[in-house]
């Protein structure tokens, strides 16, 4: 939130929509524990926290991509 208001009092502004989906997300240990126990039942084998950090980060970066071709689809 502070670089967007920094943005503004400088004069240049940003893509909102944009900021939302380029944002890297923290996520906590809880959730990555989450991920793990999910995907460790569908795939049958235990799961490391990066193995679960991956998954987030590989899900995360899909529906970015969805969201950038909807943003482009509606665009045309």
């Amino acid at each position: 939130m502070k670089a967007t208001r920094r943005a503004i009092k400088r004069g240049g502004r940003r893509d909102a929509q944009a900021d939302l989906f380029s944002r890297r997300r923290v996520v906590d240990e809880a959730f990555l524990e989450r991920t793990a126990r999910l995907f460790e039942a569908r795939m049958g084998r235990s799961l490391s926290t990066e193995d679960a950090r991956q998954i987030v980060d590989n899900i995360g970066g899909f529906f970015r991509i969805l969201a950038e071709w909807e943003r482009i689809d509606r665009g045309k």
